[in-house]
């Protein structure tokens, strides 16, 4: 029911929408343009002799319809050749002539069923036509061919998502993630996707089920991520009136009164929630950042330590963490565990600045000036960014409107 302390809220792009679900091929289309290489107008073509030759000039300087009269003058000569039949489908494409592409392609496959790259852009023509059955057939084609091809499994997703079958396009998704977890627009569609499933499903509980304690967690959830709090607040009490034991509506009360600074309130919640699970990761976080605020350093440490066994990459838990030790008097161990945070997080001034007060405590005087130095430094950088983005801004504001 709660996000990560770590998390932040942001929010997915919205895009065009087409039929029923996901995005259309914006997205989509930048991939294929991706697929079919970058062409930029240069200078006039120093035309070959060679009419093959000729027409890979005309199309590199994306004069694609006398790269087409070369390949259909070709064509002409050389009948039912699968390499110019593939690009005479793929120079029509890049004029946006779909339909005119598919008879092509679709004599390729008369012959070979699995000819390369063939039911790739036959896939791509039928998208572009809203035929989005007859692409997934193709896609499915060409990945059962090749399974190694990232585009048609890319483009597969886009269009079982265009029809709405987000799960089927979150699974090939996932798969390319897994040969290529950088890729960022393989991110940025599964973020999509699963945006749209869980609104989806959450309208499918709301359908059926409009005054359900689940209807209300999620619709508290919603505000609270909208930070909303008095709203999601009320959802919530709805959801205990339903059911006094919905599983994690405490913490998910403790959350929300944490994030509005109502740490009483806040303390009450986590404390039943703590009561049902005296390891929840997320209780024991909120529950020791407020005693940490309210200076019961014994007391939060235990909570800390319990949160950084399941959340070891958080570096505010470390800082924390580390205070708790330091004012406690524990300063080997608090010097190691500010250490982990700056491991995670260079730039934590706090941190910096703790350790400048534990290196005091140990009349350590150079690295005790060192740390005071550090946080200067990284409070100078951090003046100096903002000053240039607001110069970038101003001038950004400043230019006139290109016509």
């Amino acid at each position: 029911m709660c996000s990560s302390p770590s998390s932040s809220l942001n929010k997915a792009p919205t895009t065009r929408q087409k039929k029923t679900g996901s995005p259309f091929p914006l997205l989509a289309l930048m991939i294929m343009a991706l697929a079919f290489g970058v062409v930029a107008a240069q200078a006039a073509p120093q035309e070959p002799s060679d009419p093959a030759a000729q027409a890979v000039e005309f199309e590199r300087l994306g004069d694609f319809p006398r790269a087409e009269k070369v390949y259909r003058e070709q064509l002409a000569a050389s009948p039912g050749d699968p390499g110019l039949l593939l690009k005479l489908g793929l120079v029509c494409q890049r004029q946006s002539k779909f339909e005119e592409s598919i008879p092509f392609l679709e004599e390729i496959l008369k012959r070979a069923p699995m000819y390369p790259q063939a039911n790739l852009y036959l896939g791509i023509a039928y998208y572009a036509l809203n035929r989005f059955d007859e692409a997934i057939a193709a896609y499915q084609k060409e990945i059962a061919g090749n399974p190694g091809e990232q585009r048609a499994r890319f483009n597969l997703a886009i269009a079982y998502s265009a029809t709405g079958r987000l799960f089927e396009a979150i699974q090939q998704l996932e798969t390319l993630l897994a040969q290529n977890p950088e890729n960022a627009a393989y991110l940025y569609q599964l973020a999509v996707d699963y945006k749209t499933a869980t609104r989806k499903t959450a309208e499918r509980l709301a359908e059926l089920y409009p005054d359900s304690a689940f209807t209300h967690a999620l619709q508290g959830e919603a505000f609270a991520d909208s930070e909303r709090f008095d709203q999601a607040i009320l959802e919530y009490q709805e959801v205990l009136k339903k059911n006094p034991n919905f599983p994690g509506v405490h913490l998910a009360l403790g959350e929300v009164n944490w994030r509005k600074k109502d740490y009483p309130e806040a303390q009450r919640h986590l404390k039943l929630a703590l009561e049902e699970d005296p390891n929840q990761p997320l209780a024991n976080y909120y529950a020791g950042d407020i005693l940490v605020t309210q200076g019961d350093f014994a007391q939060a440490a235990p909570h800390l330590e319990i949160t950084i066994s399941v959340y070891p990459r958080l570096p505010r838990a470390y800082f924390l963490l580390g205070k708790c030790l330091l004012n406690v008097g524990e300063l080997r161990k608090a010097r190691e565990v500010f250490d982990k945070a700056l491991e995670l997080e260079p730039r934590y001034q706090e941190v910096h600045f703790q350790l400048h007060l534990l290196h005091t405590r140990l009349g350590n005087k150079a690295e005790s000036q060192r740390q005071l130095e550090m946080v200067q430094k990284l409070q100078q950088e951090d003046n100096r960014r903002m000053q240039e983005d607001h110069q970038k801004a101003a001038a950004q504001q400043s230019k006139p409107d290109e016509k």
